[in-house]
Parts: C-alpha cells; sequence; structure tokens
C-alpha cells in the first residue's frame, strides 16, 4: 500500500509541490537501483540454492522468481539486524520451501537439461554431480544445513539463517553427514 501512495503521488495526487514528487521518484529509483545490485551480487547463490531444492527446470524457473519477488517485497522491511547475505540466503531457502508446501507438482523437465554450473573438468563434474545427487536425496532442512555448511558459514550463522539453536545445528549437520556418507557407499 506504501507504493500506492508513492504512485498517487506521481500522479499529482497528494503532492504540495514539484520537489517533492522528484525526491520520491529519486528513491524509488534508489530502491530499484538496490535491488538491481542484491540481484547481481547474490544471484548465483540463489540460483544454487534454488538448484539444489528443484525437481525439474520449471520448479528451478518458478523457485528463482518465488525468490526475487519475495526479496523485492521484503527489501523496505530490511533491517539490517543480520548480515545482508544471511538474509538472502534465509529469504531464498524459505522461498523453495513454501513453493513446495504450496505447490506439489507432477514431475516434469529432468534437472539434467539445465545449464552446467561447474567447470570443464569432466571429473570435478562427475563429482559435483554425484553430490547434487546424494544432497537431493536429503530432506529440505538437511538440505539447506548442508549446504549453508558447505558455503563455509558459521554454525551461529546457519542457526539464525534456519532459526534453530547452535547446538542443535551442530548435531544435525553431524546426522546429515552421516547419512551422506552412507548414501554414498549404496
Amino acid at each position: 500500500m506504501k507504493n500506492f501512495y508513492i504512485w498517487g503521488n506521481y500522479c499529482g495526487k497528494g503532492a504540495s509541490n514539484g520537489s517533492e514528487n522528484k525526491n520520491k521518484m529519486a528513491n524509488d529509483n534508489d530502491i530499484n537501483d538496490r535491488y538491481k545490485r542484491l540481484i547481481d551480487r547474490y544471484g548465483s547463490l540463489i540460483n544454487k540454492v534454488c538448484y539444489m531444492y528443484a525437481e525439474s527446470v520449471e520448479d528451478f524457473d518458478d523457485l528463482r522468481q518465488e525468490t526475487f519477488i519475495n526479496l523485492w517485497r521484503g527489501m523496505e522491511s530490511f533491517r539490517g539486524d543480520a548480515e545482508l547475505t544471511t538474509w538472502v540466503y534465509r529469504v531464498t531457502l524459505n522461498s523453495c520451501v513454501s513453493y513446495f508446501r504450496k505447490n506439489r507438482k507432477i514431475k516434469s523437465t529432468p534437472l539434467d537439461s539445465l545449464p552446467e554450473q561447474a567447470s570443464d573438468d569432466t571429473d570435478r563434474n562427475k563429482q559435483i554431480s554425484e553430490l547434487h545427487g546424494l544432497i537431493n536425496r536429503l530432506d529440505r532442512v538437511e538440505k539447506a544445513l548442508i549446504l549453508l555448511w558447505l558455503d563455509e558459514y558459521p554454525y551461529e550463522t546457519i542457526a539464525e539463517i534456519l532459526g534453530m539453536p547452535r547446538n542443535t545445528v551442530a548435531s544435525r549437520l553431524h546426522r546429515v553427514k552421516e547419512k551422506l556418507i552412507r548414501y554414498s557407499n549404496q
């Protein structure tokens, strides 16, 4: 509704003079610029998380879109209590989990048709592909835990992002690692 008020001022409703309209438009442009910089800076992080949660190309596209929308909607309410990276990660994870709660979909295009995200080194690609396959067998919270750990976030940050106590993160992460080892030995 705040945007509607600003838009009303662009149209001349409720504006007392032209300089107020220019300031409001400048602020709006600042928001757009901040959003563009946010997406440019954290786009690869968003893609990685969405890729790990997606079951198809369509899911990947939908997850990214939901995340972009949620980031846009949440920009003005971001208070700065957490690091920006932490906030983006949390919005992305929440967008992915919420998407699958709302949209129980029928399988569509396999993820194999997504472009490769690793280097051209085939052995490395094979290892990354195997790791992705193992991680995809985990439930949503376990995926989030291991992805954050692989990104070298400290336990305290992971706890903040996922909204759980630090010791819970440590014990659950230990169990997830053991589960991945079991999966890789099968």
